[in-house]
Parts: structure tokens; sequence; C-alpha cells
């Protein structure tokens, strides 16, 4: 066996054996919301901008209902960095 032979040997054993150590690792949970995050992480893989808008939508509009005209003083502050 010649030098070049038995380095690709070890090193492809030194792949194989890594490769099964990470193919090992068990799917991500997250407890009983583990159904949800799926499912709202294969729509944001897929198509993530409708997600994106729809959930900045809800957040501008809840500020607004929780704060009323006071948002505009908060989005001044914001933009003018403190």
């Amino acid at each position: 066996m010649t030098y070049k032979t038995y380095t690709t040997n070890t090193t492809y054993k030194k792949f194989v054996k890594r490769w099964e150590e990470v193919t090992d690792l068990p799917p991500q949970t997250v407890g009983p919301l583990t159904p949800f995050y799926k499912a709202i992480v294969r729509r944001i893989k897929v198509m993530p901008w409708p997600i994106l808008v729809v959930s900045s939508l809800f957040i501008v509009i809840s500020l607004y209902v929780i704060l009323g005209s006071a948002i505009t003083l908060l989005v001044s502050l914001l933009q003018r960095g403190f």
C-alpha cells in the first residue's frame, strides 16, 4: 500500500465517521409548539415576503392601537437615533 492510498483511506474513514456523527442528530423540537414551528418555518423558507408583510402590518396596527397617536413621537425618536 502506498502512502497516498493510506492517507486517502484514513481521510475517507475520518469523513465517514464525522458524517455518521452529523446524520445522527435528532430533529429540532420546540416542545408542544413543534407543529406550529414546523409549519411557520416551512412557509418562511418557501415564500418569506407575504409572511413578513403580514407580520409587519400586524405589528404596526397593534402599536397604533396600544400607543395611539404617540407612535409618531416614537418613530421620530427612532429616526433621530435618540
